[in-house]
């Protein structure tokens, strides 16, 4: 499939696996390198930020996956996710730089990418049976503007996100989101 559609690479992501099967994941990388070498593929793999729960962060052995292929992704996103009990950036810039610095520890520099968000949360607070409930949706940055216009948000620089938030109210519910543009 590589030859027919001309890749020049692969990406391996796998996510959310066991901890247990951290050796494992490994391995495979190990030996689906050389093959992919040998269709003149690059390869990369996909990495969480260091620290976290066992499937989602502790499952990747990023020294030994390093030295497996040409280039780990670390993907700094999903700091505030879908379910977040806390509304917040997904990806703010004093975390990136700490998990970035972490994960330099485990990748050497000329073998890291950078993966980064091309979307943002709209976070929604509101009062449900007595109980404070929140919510989000992902939008891209364009339509996160545009919510931010049609809201006429109040938006104010965030010095340690290094993006933008913005806050609204409306029909009783209170929005918060945190916004890149090119200065971010």
């Amino acid at each position: 499939y590589a030859a027919l559609y001309k890749l020049d690479g692969i990406n391996l992501d796998f996510e959310n696996m066991y901890k247990t099967d951290k050796d494992v994941y490994t391995q495979f990388v190990r030996e689906f390198y050389p093959l992919a070498k040998e269709q003149g593929l690059y390869v990369s793999v996909d990495v969480t930020v260091p620290d976290g729960s066992d499937n989602w962060s502790k499952c990747y052995d990023r020294k030994a996956l390093a030295e497996s292929v040409d280039y780990v992704c670390l993907m700094t996103y999903d700091q505030h996710w879908a379910s977040s009990p806390k509304a917040g950036s997904t990806a703010e810039l004093t975390w990136v730089e700490e998990n970035l610095n972490k994960t330099l520890r485990e990748v050497p520099a000329e073998k890291l990418l950078l993966g980064i968000p091309l979307y943002t949360r709209l976070w929604t607070t509101f009062t449900e049976d007595g109980q404070v409930k929140l919510q989000s949706k992902a939008l891209n940055i364009t339509s996160a503007w545009k919510e931010i216009e049609d809201n006429e948000a109040v938006v104010a620089w965030n010095e340690v996100s290094g993006q933008y938030q913005a806050n609204f109210e409306k029909d009783g519910k209170s929005y918060q989101l945190w916004v890149e543009d090119a200065d971010s």
